[in-house]
């Protein structure tokens, strides 16, 4: 029992150790209840959407703000996202994600944007736009997750995103948090 226990906090320690790669930014994105299009979406509701920012220290680019919104125009409803990063230096193409979590923590889909444009060092904005085939998105989607998969520099090499640690990352977000993870079961004697 005690060897099993050892290796549990073993496996606790190096998970943390791996998300501990990121600086992570958590902040509001904007009342979950809304209008769009003339439409009243969650009223009632006080929970507010939330914006998670992952900043690997090792990547070139890094993020100080993201913001999604819905938008109907043209018969066709679309989720956009307005991402705030600086550059440390020069970058000829990049591809950032988003991963969408509905209200309960769990995983709605991901959004990739790749944008094959220079760079230059210093702040800059990359813009996104998908089309939304599910109008249960708009009511449902709670947590935005973004992070850097992947850097194309001037000289070639790319920086790409260390699954193992993002995954370690997305842990430490307890966005499904169970009234059994707050209250775990005794040991019976």
């Amino acid at each position: 029992m005690k060897r099993v226990l050892g290796v549990a906090i073993l496996v606790l320690m190096a998970t943390q150790s791996l998300a501990a790669q990121y600086d992570v930014k958590r902040e509001s994105d904007g009342p979950f209840a809304f209008k769009l299009f003339g439409v009243e979406l969650n009223k009632g509701s006080s929970l507010q959407r939330e914006s998670v920012l992952f900043n690997d220290p090792s990547c070139p680019v890094q993020f100080s703000q993201n913001s999604m919104k819905f938008d109907y125009s043209d018969r066709r409803l679309t989720i956009s996202a307005s991402t705030q990063l600086s550059v440390a230096q020069p970058v000829m193409a990049m591809e950032v994600r988003h991963i969408l979590f509905d209200i309960f923590g769990q995983h709605m889909k991901n959004l990739s944007n790749t944008e094959a444009r220079d760079f230059s060092a210093g702040p800059a904005t990359l813009d996104g736009k998908w089309n939304l085939f599910d109008e249960n998105d708009t009511s449902e989607l709670l947590t935005t997750v973004t992070y850097v998969a992947r850097v194309r520099l001037v000289d070639g090499t790319q920086w790409v995103v260390n699954s193992d640690n993002l995954i370690a990352a997305l842990g430490t977000l307890h966005l499904e948090r169970k009234i059994e993870d707050e209250n775990p079961p005794k040991d019976a004697p």
